[in-house]
């Protein structure tokens, strides 16, 4: 089995000068790419991998993830990876279309399931019936047609040489030689983070290429599409022509597979992995939530054209409600925590909840507010943000009760995600008391 070379780890926000000084060309690569924005702070915001023919490969992983230890941040990127593929698998609503603002983690479920179809099913290949003589299943029809019986000692009629066919797999088509070609390029910069595709790619050792440039490669498969009938030719052609379109060499040969924002996976991660309760009825709230709806003089009414409230996850249980909203912020400090529009924005939600979940008959339902951001341990240094009086210097009352911090391990997080498991626990009531304000 061919080994391959661990990448080098960087983080979702290390610096430019950082990177620059470790491998000068990655960064180079994702501004050719168009990936790898910069912020305020001079800091690459990229959650992903980058392939140079120089420099190797380069893997970012989630903010406060990086432990510093080669085994367990190898590791994590290996999470990392695959929890970008089945992001991409799970929330594409649109076969194949690239987000412009968040990078091109559709091409990872791309790679892998080209991976998973060559690990489970091979190379592609067509069945033959090749002719024979004597040797496989007798063609009657054309036995008698062209061969002259001889009797035999019951003058009855025997053949002394019967046409025949038997099967063959043919691996040289021009569907097959692509797909090992292309499998190849995948097990050279992908078989660090996708399971048993090394198992078989000795398969391939003998496989011919394609005997035109790779830049026509997916021209040559549109050619192909009308000749083909089964479900696997089709699916292949389809991706390998997806991955190719991709994946055109750079002008450096640079390859970068990724997002900008891992905001939106950090809330998809927690979605799936949190524990909910027996009580959770799983309601789709946003859709219940009041909207803004506009008077006109002649009495009639006109929704707005936003979108209206989009909370996070909203988990429901025999006690009440929990409101999160996933925040993919450092929160080390206020300066780096959620800022007063999304602090307002909880308030508002927490509002908006009674106004469906409340009645004048019942006693009030208890909802909790969560901000849960990332961290290298279920620990970190906020406790909960609340409103207080300037001059009082007190808490404000309980119109406006404490929105709750709570930190989640990143790695446990992207575990849990890749094995498609729930382990993250919210609590039912994170108390805060008043004199703590």
């Amino acid at each position: 089995m061919q080994k391959f070379k661990r990448p080098r780890i960087f983080s979702d926000r290390d610096s430019v000068n950082k990177i620059n000084s470790e491998a000068k060309n990655i960064y180079l690569a994702m501004l050719n790419s168009g990936h790898g924005k910069l912020d305020k702070n001079n800091k690459v915001q990229f959650c992903g991998m980058v392939h140079h023919p120089e420099d190797g490969i380069a893997v970012f992983l989630p903010r406060e993830s990086k432990t510093g230890t080669s085994d367990c941040d190898f590791e994590t990127a290996r999470l990392t990876m695959k929890a970008l593929a089945r992001f991409s698998i799970e929330t594409s609503n649109r076969q194949f279309q690239d987000d412009g603002e968040t990078g091109n983690p559709e091409l990872l479920s791309v790679i892998k399931k080209l991976s998973d179809d060559f690990v489970k099913n091979g190379l592609f290949f067509e069945r033959l019936r090749n002719e024979t003589l004597n040797s496989g299943k007798a063609n009657w029809g054309k036995t008698i047609k062209r061969e002259l019986p001889m009797p035999n000692k019951f003058k009855q009629p025997i053949f002394t040489n019967i046409h025949t066919s038997r099967s063959s797999r043919s691996h040289d088509t021009l569907l097959a030689q692509i797909q090992a070609a292309v499998i190849k390029e995948i097990h050279q910069a992908h078989s660090w983070w996708l399971d048993s595709i090394s198992g078989r790619i000795s398969e391939l050792s003998s496989c011919i290429r394609p005997q035109f440039p790779r830049s026509i490669w997916a021209n040559k498969l549109d050619s192909l599409m009308p000749s083909l009938y089964s479900s696997r030719s089709i699916f292949l052609a389809n991706y390998l022509r997806y991955y190719l379109r991709k994946t055109r060499t750079s002008s450096d040969g640079s390859f970068v597979f990724g997002l900008n924002d891992f905001h939106t996976v950090w809330e998809t991660i927690l979605k799936k992995t949190i524990e909910r309760s027996p009580y959770d009825r799983m309601e789709k709230w946003n859709s219940k939530l009041p909207i803004p709806v506009y008077s006109k003089k002649d009495n009639s009414e006109q929704e707005s054209k936003l979108k209206g409230m989009q909370t996070d996850i909203i988990l429901e249980d025999e006690i009440g409600y929990t409101i999160i909203d996933a925040k993919y912020y450092s929160a080390k400090t206020a300066n780096t925590a959620p800022g007063w529009s999304d602090i307002v924005k909880q308030f508002f939600y927490e509002k908006a909840l009674r106004e469906i979940v409340d009645s004048p008959e019942k006693v009030p339902s208890k909802i909790q507010n969560i901000f849960i951001f990332p961290s290298k341990t279920n620990d970190g240094p906020l406790t909960h943000v609340a409103l207080q009086n300037r001059d009082l210097n007190e808490a404000v009352s309980d119109y406006f009760p404490p929105i709750s911090c709570m930190y989640v391990s990143v790695r446990r997080a992207l575990e849990l995600y890749v094995s498609r498991k729930q382990g993250i626990t919210v609590p039912n009531k994170i108390k805060v008391s008043s004199d703590t304000h």
